[in-house]
């Protein structure tokens, strides 16, 4: 097997990054290169901050501060949260190193002696009231081709399209709306027209991409390419290694793109050995290199970058670009400007879910073949049907019987589920060789329903001698292959599981086909836990009642009696209850109490609510509180208050 080099898009150091990003470009990355190595393969993971992007000027100007500061402060934030969330990287690292610079300048150098970039001058957008040329975001207008009335300098966000400024309709100022003027600047140009006929053959071969991300290029082909300009007059960015350019720094994309280069070389170089780099690099090795981007850089991925390898000749050309859509919330972008997005934005989600929740939801979601949309209602419902309910409930029922019937070690048993866990195992491989990685969660998930079929059938709680054996046995057998197969989604829990079988650490690299060995006969169980335990959640957007300084909000907790209940109308483990907490009228609150108590069991009792939370609606039902109640094993009781 050839060696892997998986490469994610690079955050803008504008802001923290949002679930939509997460689910776009950077989980699908972590999840992949997570995936060869437990396969046992040579893996280069790598990424960083973009720091040169005119969106980290535009916040830096609005905070009346250098961006270098504004850049460095949301680089850390980031980084900690890919820590948090459990990433991966060999090396996140940013554009602001002079590791960076010197490899910027050599691939500049080269292509400029090849005679692939040229001078040219030409007409810039520039506002006479600040007297400053507009680059990138520094100028809006109408999108010639979706009518977009705020589309930016350098792309759209609405159809992703790469902006020409010249083209633009109503060209203005982002800063202060006034009219742009087109004045003569001199910049360097990358011949994209050169480079058309090998990048028409190296497209050609490419038969294994995506439709979507294929098509994108293959239209930008056939609208022939133009030569494109690679720098901007600012003065934040990398400077142009040549005399007489000093107000003048390379476009972000040209050098944000060769980042993939410079931070493979900077882990070469943390790792002591400067040259390995060259292993996941030249032409003439075996690698694939994976670009995990979102739908608004399938240009710069597709088209500037294979062309800037093409001009060099030396380097190995992207193997995929597995480009995927946009997450939307109520079919818009998610935005900091809108006070309800923010609350899916990374650094909040951890705040309040534990990191495999978060990352199963974006796994799940991910717009792989079109855009998706973000709710929370979903987002607590899969999190308690799925995880919960079906393989948390299933690892918890099986290890807690095997603790109590069989000494707490893993039973005999003969390998009676092994032909049908190899079949799934084949697919689910075959899933993730082709990047079909929402294909091979759905697998996965399908195998957690199934071996809840299983274990309702065999009913080991009602069994015993063999039959009881051999049902736990084929159990166990299903959760570790399971556990192995959502590693690269849920590696948190996925150790977990691997813990309470006994094993001392979670699938290791190289891993992946032992997920099918038969487990050790009487093999102790470690400590059996709930593997998402509901205390470890929240119920949704922040509490209402939380603090103006942004503390942890306070909790109300009051006493009730329940005056009504009925069974929800969608859901068969939930109550619809009528509490009375002496307000006008009784409040809703659903519960997940229909496994435990009988209606009668509950109607005219004393109950504790959690009643300072945000109403949300479950399944279509709006929720006004939380039934408070303790877990214990497979027994939940609500808590009663004292008496007066």
């Amino acid at each position: 097997m050839p060696r892997v080099l998986v490469a994610v898009a690079w955050p803008y150091a504008n802001g923290p990054f949002h679930i939509g990003h997460l689910a776009g470009a950077y989980l699908p990355g972590d999840t992949f290169a997570r995936y060869h190595r437990l396969r046992g393969n040579e893996v280069l993971f790598v990424s960083g901050s973009d720091m040169h992007g005119t969106p980290t000027l535009v916040r830096a100007e609005a905070e009346g501060i250098g961006p270098e500061a504004v850049a460095n402060r949301y680089h850390e934030i980031n980084r900690s949260s890919f820590e948090r969330l459990g990433f991966t990287f060999d090396t996140y690292t940013t554009t602001h190193t002079a590791n960076h610079e010197h490899t910027v300048d050599e691939v500049f150098l080269l292509l400029l002696e090849r005679g692939y970039i040229h001078r040219r001058t030409e007409e810039s957008p520039y506002c006479p009231k600040h007297q400053r040329f507009l680059p990138d975001r520094y100028l809006v207008g109408t999108c010639p081709n979706c009518g977009l009335e705020e589309a930016r300098g350098d792309e759209c966000d609405r159809c992703g399209r790469p902006m020409d400024a010249k083209t633009l309709g109503s060209p203005r100022c982002s800063l202060c709306g006034t009219p742009a003027e087109f004045r003569p600047s001199e910049h360097f140009y990358l011949g994209l027209d050169q480079l058309q006929p090998k990048l028409a053959e190296y497209l050609h071969q490419q038969t294994h991409w995506r439709p979507g991300t294929l098509r994108v290029a293959q239209n930008f082909l056939d609208e022939g390419l133009h030569a494109t300009p690679i720098t901007r007059d600012l003065e934040w960015g990398v400077p142009i290694p040549l005399d007489g350019y000093g107000s003048k720094r390379f476009y972000v994309w040209f050098e944000a793109v060769i980042g993939y280069l410079s931070a493979s070389r900077e882990w070469a170089i943390r790792a002591g050995r400067p040259e390995a780099w060259h292993q996941f690099w030249d032409a003439r090795e075996p690698v694939r290199q994976y670009y995990f981007v979102g739908k608004d850089n399938k240009f710069f991925h597709t088209i500037i970058w294979p062309a800037i390898l093409l001009g060099l000749g030396t380097y190995v050309l992207p193997y995929d670009v597995p480009a995927n859509e946009w997450l939307l919330i109520a079919g818009k972008k998610i935005s900091k400007s809108r006070p309800a997005d923010l609350d899916v934005f990374i650094p909040s989600l951890l705040s309040r879910y534990a990191p495999d929740l978060i990352r199963f939801y974006a796994a799940l979601l991910a717009p792989q073949n079109h855009d998706t949309e973000f709710d929370w209602d979903e987002f607590h419902r899969v999190s308690e049907e799925i995880l919960s309910n079906q393989y948390g409930n299933l690892v918890q029922r099986a290890l807690v019987l095997v603790r109590d019937r069989c000494g707490g070690k893993i039973p005999e048993g003969r390998a009676g589920i092994g032909p049908h866990l190899r079949a799934v195992h084949e697919q689910i491989t075959e899933r993730y060789e082709r990047v079909q990685l929402k294909e091979a969660l759905d697998l996965a998930l399908g195998e957690v329903r199934e071996a809840n079929r299983r274990f309702h059938e065999a009913r080991p709680w009602a069994a015993s001698g063999a039959a009881l054996l051999q049902a736990l046995n084929d159990a166990l057998a299903s959760i570790r292959a399971i556990a192995t197969w959502l590693s690269p989604v849920l590696p948190f829990s996925s150790v977990e599981v691997h813990r309470m079988l006994g094993f001392p650490s979670g699938p290791e690299p190289g891993e992946w086909d032992r997920a099918l060995e038969p487990l050790i006969t009487g093999q102790p169980l470690g400590e059996v836990r709930p593997l998402f335990p509901r205390a470890a959640r929240t119920v949704g957007p922040n509490p209402t009642s939380a603090p103006s300084g942004g503390g942890v909000p306070s909790l109300v907790i009051r006493a009730g009696t329940i005056r009504s209940v009925a069974p929800h109308p969608d859901a068969d483990r939930l109550y619809v209850l009528g509490v009375d907490l002496g307000e006008e009228t009784p409040r809703t609150i659903v519960a997940g109490m229909r496994a435990h108590y009988a209606p009668e069991e509950l109607e005219g009792r004393r109950i504790t609510v959690l009643a300072n939370l945000a109403p949300r609606t479950i399944r279509r039902v709006t929720s006004q509180g939380m039934v408070l109640a303790a877990e214990a094993g497979e027994t939940v009781t609500r808590l009663t208050p004292p008496e007066g």
